[in-house]
């Protein structure tokens, strides 16, 4: 190889042209790589404005160009092995500032044509000095041509577009010599290396060991090239009847997908994401040289696209399309191994319609069923990758329903399926749409006419039995204990409907919520609102109802004496011990609320078996239990010195702190369960609304007129020093404080009936609070308010003070000027 230092002016000059071959990725540079070599180019610019043409050049890249297959002494033509994307991005600036120079001087036009675009007296497609890869040619040639509509719709129209702009706002009138500058960069200030190689090199490989630089290769980039260099003599017949129409079925990301997806087909488990382009490596190189074999290769990607394409967009009313949209919604990305056999299957001829659609009835029933009961999603992407490489045509929706009911694999049968449903949290299990689509199949299966259209914002979750207890709810439950049965209840299934109108309904009374209920055209919603009231009695009966609905909806594992799962999984309620934070604790009451069981059977499971910080479950006062016993019986540790010293005080009575205490949800957060993590802010607060009044009136209720008079303090302070104040999906139960940052609300602090909300958990997702420091020092600043003592081991939950704290002038003092102290943080990183 030879290396040489040249420019642009240099590189294209002469009766040549530089080929993009076969091989090479489409075009990909967008506005973030655009505007690096712009700001490069004005910095270069700048210095021939001051004059300092001695000042050194900027280094662009290298270029690595192979002998082309028209090299011949009367013509020049080269491949570009590797340095493409930036120089169509020269040739397209070049267009741009030619386009902007014409309007003045019509004579650009051919003197940038001839000079760097053309070469003036070859025909067709040799007429162009840089001919790009084929998806991107049409584009290109618009560009070089002066066709405007030939460059809508692609990153090289784009590309020329981003060039036309910041030429045309750079262009200063005052000065007629700056646009000639920037011309003079283009062609004579950007310095590429230029590497040539010999005609029998091997330039794939050379390509394949630089594609460091630059825009990364992806995996098909790379798959794509292997393949072409494998075809010499049939590469542009097989481009054009399956590689180009496989771009046409999928975008970027699909075809990612489809590469892993066929290694998943041709070797099962073994295939890895990281490792695609290794894997379709070793497939050719497995086929040698034989073009023929390499061709069948392309034509079965081609064919599996066909099927990817129908599980990403599935077409038709029939039960199959039903089947596949479901998955697609779900985001059951993991069965896609195994739906993508079936639909081979289905076109071989090898089985029917009705035998596919059983068969992917029962992974959406896998799917679901395992969602109520909170089964880990961990091993999925194992458990299809195993089940496509073993399932046959024989009898595949049998295979796939005995296969998937193994007892390790937890597809809960019909009498855990009851439980859980009674039971469990449903809202804290899986993602929102998730939960949407088990009660829209619900809502189905009453032969509803109204489809709930998931992609409406406005369709959310409703709490019939609202997040929030007013004493309007608490009167309604009837019990001497109420906010222990709302906190059993609140989130399951039996309690949680579908509704377009959730900020209206609120925590409303039961009264409210029926009238608006009976209006919906949900059948479900209808059912709710024939009771008279709603309460423990209720929404049990709800759940029995919902269990018996859903388990003729989604058939449950075989009967096989296997068993399909054990009796009770204690896998969260281990995973949420032993992910507490240093120096805290929870309660029993709320590990069963989290796990969807009760109090007692908690206790005598921690109490006969050995857990890891079982010990720091305490009572819900948060003193340790009178029943305490370590599993061990020679185990003879004080367990409250064993608190104290692990950094959980007890006061003088026994009790916790109580700013120590992980609450459900926290525990809920702390595992990862989707649905615990703070709703989005979808709305502006309306201090003069109804909602406003609501949630002043059950602050009154919870926290006392002084708690309630300072908060709204608070809220005149926010607005007048230009803050903004939202809620989320149960407007009126909260209200959020907010500023914009980076285009999206970052939110400080939440005012609920009984606390002021640090929400942790969402600021570590916003800048610049995603860095620790910065979240550490908002709580230290939170900790000089008197009383007010925010662990450390919270910095990534939703710590909260009671309201009540805030009626005393300093903490309230100190709660203002940490708000302030916010909104200067947050005006900086804007």
């Amino acid at each position: 190889m030879k290396a040489t230092e040249i420019t642009l002016r240099r590189l294209i000059q002469g009766d040549q042209q530089l080929l993009v071959p076969l091989y090479q990725r489409q075009y990909t540079w967008e506005r973030q790589q655009l505007g690096r070599l712009w700001a490069d180019i004005r910095a270069q610019v700048d210095l021939l404005a001051d004059q300092r043409v001695d000042a050194p050049s900027h280094f662009l890249g290298s270029v690595v160009l192979a002998p082309g297959p028209d090299l011949a002494p009367n013509r020049s033509q080269w491949i570009v092995v590797d340095g493409q994307q930036r120089l169509t991005t020269l040739m397209l600036a070049l267009c741009a500032l030619r386009d902007h120079l014409v309007p003045e001087d019509p004579g650009h036009r051919e003197r940038i044509d001839e000079l760097h675009l053309i070469n003036k007296f070859q025909r067709g497609e040799l007429r162009y000095r840089l001919l790009p890869t084929q998806a991107d040619r049409d584009a290109f040639k618009a560009c070089v041509d002066a066709v405007p509509e030939g460059r809508l719709g692609s990153l090289v129209g784009n590309a020329y577009q981003f060039f036309r702009t910041v030429i045309e706002e750079f262009d200063d009138p005052a000065d007629p010599h700056d646009v000639a500058r920037v011309e003079s960069v283009l062609l004579d200030r950007l310095n590429l290396v230029l590497i040539t190689v010999e005609k029998d090199d091997n330039a794939f490989r050379i390509f394949e060991s630089i594609n460091n630089t630059g825009m990364r290769l992806s995996q098909v980039d790379l798959i794509r090239n292997y393949v072409f260099m494998c075809l010499p003599t049939r590469g542009q017949r097989v481009y054009d009847d399956h590689w180009k129409p496989i771009q046409d079925l999928l975008d970027a990301k699909a075809m990612e997908q489809l590469m892993y997806l066929v290694l998943v087909l041709e070797r099962g488990d073994a295939a890895q994401y990281n490792a695609v382009y290794r894997g379709h490596q070793e497939l050719l190189q497995a086929m040698g040289r034989d073009e023929s074999r390499i061709e069948a290769y392309v034509a079965g990607l081609h064919r599996r696209a066909r099927h990817l394409r129908s599980i990403l967009a599935p077409q038709g009313d029939g039960e199959i399309a039903d089947r596949l949209r479901f998955l697609n919604e779900w985001q059951a990305t993991t069965t896609y191994p195994l739906v993508m056999r079936l639909l081979e299957f289905r076109e071989d001829g090898l089985v029917d319609d009705a035998e596919i659609a059983e068969a992917l009835g029962y992974v959406e029933s896998f799917l679901v069923r395992r969602l109520i009961a909170a089964v880990s999603t961990s091993n999925l992407n194992r458990i299809f990758q195993r089940l496509a490489a073993t399932v046959t045509a024989d009898d595949p929706a049998g295979e796939v329903r005995r296969e998937l009911s193994a007892a390790r694999l937890y597809w809960a049968d019909d009498d855990q399926l009851r439980a859980e449903i009674r039971n469990r949290a449903f809202y804290w299990q899986g993602r929102a749409v998730q939960q949407k689509l088990v009660l829209r199949r619900v809502e189905e299966s009453l032969g509803s006419k109204e489809r709930v259209d998931l992609a409406d914002r406005r369709i959310t979750i409703e709490h019939v039995l609202p997040q929030t207890l007013t004493p309007a709810w608490r009167a309604e439950l009837a019990t001497p204990d109420p906010e222990a049965l709302h906190s059993s209840l609140v989130h399951t299934l039996g309690n949680l409907t579908l509704s377009g109108y959730n900020s209206e309904l609120s925590n409303h009374s039961f009264a409210v919520k029926r009238a608006a209920l009976g209006k919906s055209g949900l059948a479900m919603n209808q059912e709710i609102a024939a009771n008279e009231t709603w309460g423990e009695l209720e929404i049990r009966a709800r759940a029995d109802l919902l269990a018996d609905r859903a388990i003729a909806i989604w058939p449950g594992p075989e009967k096989t004496g296997r068993g399909s799962a054990v009796s009770r999984d204690w896998t969260l309620l281990h995973s949420a011990l032993a992910a507490l934070p240093p120096g805290t604790w929870t309660s029993y009451s709320d590990l069963a609320e989290l796990i969807g069981s009760h109090a007692v059977p908690v206790g005598v499971h921690l109490g006969s078996t050995t857990v890891l910080n079982a010990h720091r479950v305490l009572t819900k006062s948060g003193q340790v239990s009178d029943g305490f016993r370590w599993p061990d019986p020679d185990d003879t540790r004080d367990v409250t010195a064993l608190l104290e010293a692990e950094g959980v005080p007890l006061d003088a009575t026994g009790k916790a702190d109580p700013a120590r205490h992980l609450t459900a949800r926290e525990l809920a957060e702390l595992v990862g369960l989707p649905g615990a993590d703070i709703v989005d802010d979808v709305g502006e607060f309306d201090p003069a609304s109804g909602g406003a009044a609501r949630l002043l009136a059950q602050l009154n209720d919870a926290s006392g007129p002084q708690a309630a008079g300072a908060v709204q303090r608070v809220i005149d302070h926010w607005v007048k020093t230009g803050g903004r104040l939202v809620h989320g999906t149960s407007a009126g139960a909260s209200c959020g404080f907010a500023r914009r940052s980076g285009g999206r609300d970052v939110v400080v602090g939440r005012v609920y009936a009984k606390t002021f909300e640090i929400p942790f958990g969402s600021l570590l997702k916003r800048p610049p609070f995603d860095d620790l420091a910065m979240r550490e020092e908002l709580r230290a600043r939170l900790n000089d308010a008197p009383g007010v003592d925010i662990p450390v081991a919270k910095l990534n939950l939703y710590p909260s003070i009671p309201n009540s704290r805030l009626s005393d002038p300093a903490v309230f003092d100190v709660i203002v000027a940490t708000l302030d102290w916010f909104t200067s943080v947050v005006s900086q990183d804007e």
